[in-house]
Protein backbone atom coordinates (compact mmCIF):
# COMPACT_ATOMS: atom_id res chain seq x y z
CA UNK A 1 0.00 0.00 0.00
CA UNK A 2 2.89 2.36 0.76
CA UNK A 3 4.17 1.83 -2.78
CA UNK A 4 0.79 2.82 -4.25
CA UNK A 5 0.69 5.97 -2.17
CA UNK A 6 4.27 6.83 -3.16
CA UNK A 7 3.60 6.22 -6.85
CA UNK A 8 0.30 8.11 -6.64
CA UNK A 9 2.01 11.10 -5.04
CA UNK A 10 4.77 11.05 -7.63
CA UNK A 11 2.15 10.83 -10.37
CA UNK A 12 0.06 13.68 -9.00
CA UNK A 13 3.17 15.82 -8.71
CA UNK A 14 4.00 14.85 -12.28
CA UNK A 15 0.53 15.79 -13.45
CA UNK A 16 0.87 19.17 -11.84
CA UNK A 17 4.43 19.89 -12.90
CA UNK A 18 5.04 18.06 -16.20
CA UNK A 19 6.10 20.48 -18.88
CA UNK A 20 6.45 20.06 -22.65
CA UNK A 21 9.65 18.19 -23.50
CA UNK A 22 9.54 16.35 -20.16
CA UNK A 23 11.36 13.04 -19.96
CA UNK A 24 10.54 9.78 -18.21
CA UNK A 25 12.08 9.45 -14.77
CA UNK A 26 13.28 6.21 -13.21
CA UNK A 27 10.14 4.15 -12.43
CA UNK A 28 9.09 2.88 -9.03
CA UNK A 29 8.67 -0.92 -8.96
CA UNK A 30 5.22 -2.20 -7.90
CA UNK A 31 3.41 -5.51 -8.32
CA UNK A 32 0.63 -6.12 -10.87
CA UNK A 33 -2.26 -5.56 -8.45
CA UNK A 34 -0.77 -2.27 -7.32
CA UNK A 35 -0.21 -1.28 -10.94
CA UNK A 36 -3.93 -1.89 -11.62
CA UNK A 37 -4.73 0.54 -8.81
CA UNK A 38 -2.33 3.12 -10.23
CA UNK A 39 -3.91 2.78 -13.68
CA UNK A 40 -7.36 3.18 -12.13
CA UNK A 41 -6.30 6.44 -10.44
CA UNK A 42 -4.97 7.91 -13.68
CA UNK A 43 -8.00 6.65 -15.60
CA UNK A 44 -10.28 8.46 -13.15
CA UNK A 45 -8.18 11.60 -13.52
CA UNK A 46 -8.53 11.36 -17.31
CA UNK A 47 -12.28 10.84 -17.00
CA UNK A 48 -12.56 13.99 -14.89
CA UNK A 49 -10.07 16.00 -16.95
CA UNK A 50 -9.69 14.56 -20.48
CA UNK A 51 -7.02 17.08 -21.49
CA UNK A 52 -4.72 16.25 -18.56
CA UNK A 53 -1.58 15.31 -20.49
CA UNK A 54 0.26 14.28 -17.32
CA UNK A 55 -2.35 11.64 -16.52
CA UNK A 56 -2.00 10.11 -20.01
CA UNK A 57 1.77 10.29 -19.66
CA UNK A 58 1.82 8.49 -16.31
CA UNK A 59 -0.80 5.94 -17.32
CA UNK A 60 1.25 5.13 -20.46
CA UNK A 61 4.22 4.33 -18.27
CA UNK A 62 2.05 2.14 -16.03
CA UNK A 63 0.68 0.28 -19.07
CA UNK A 64 4.24 -0.22 -20.31
CA UNK A 65 5.23 -1.85 -17.02
CA UNK A 66 2.16 -4.07 -17.23
CA UNK A 67 3.14 -5.07 -20.79
CA UNK A 68 -0.13 -3.65 -22.16
CA UNK A 69 1.62 -2.08 -25.11
CA UNK A 70 -1.37 -1.16 -27.30
CA UNK A 71 -2.91 0.81 -24.43
CA UNK A 72 0.49 2.33 -23.76
CA UNK A 73 0.78 3.49 -27.39
CA UNK A 74 -2.69 5.05 -27.22
CA UNK A 75 -1.73 7.06 -24.15
CA UNK A 76 1.65 8.02 -25.65
CA UNK A 77 -0.15 9.45 -28.68
CA UNK A 78 -2.68 11.30 -26.49
CA UNK A 79 -0.01 12.76 -24.19
CA UNK A 80 2.06 13.88 -27.16
CA UNK A 81 -0.98 15.39 -28.88
CA UNK A 82 -1.48 17.43 -25.70
CA UNK A 83 2.10 18.70 -25.74
CA UNK A 84 4.20 16.23 -23.75
CA UNK A 85 7.17 14.38 -25.19
CA UNK A 86 8.46 11.01 -24.05
CA UNK A 87 12.18 10.36 -23.97
CA UNK A 88 13.72 8.70 -26.99
CA UNK A 89 14.85 5.84 -24.74
CA UNK A 90 11.29 5.18 -23.59
CA UNK A 91 9.96 5.19 -27.16
CA UNK A 92 12.76 2.85 -28.28
CA UNK A 93 11.94 0.47 -25.42
CA UNK A 94 8.24 0.60 -26.27
CA UNK A 95 8.92 -0.09 -29.95
CA UNK A 96 11.12 -3.04 -29.08
CA UNK A 97 8.70 -4.47 -26.51
CA UNK A 98 5.61 -4.02 -28.69
CA UNK A 99 7.37 -4.99 -31.91
CA UNK A 100 5.93 -2.04 -33.78
CA UNK A 101 7.12 1.30 -35.03
CA UNK A 102 4.45 3.72 -33.78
Amino acid sequence: MKKIILLFCIGIMGCATVRPQATVNKPVVVDQAEMDSVIAVFSQTIKESPKNAGAYYNRAIAYFHKAEYEKCWQDVHMAESLGLKFSDDFIKSLKKASQREN
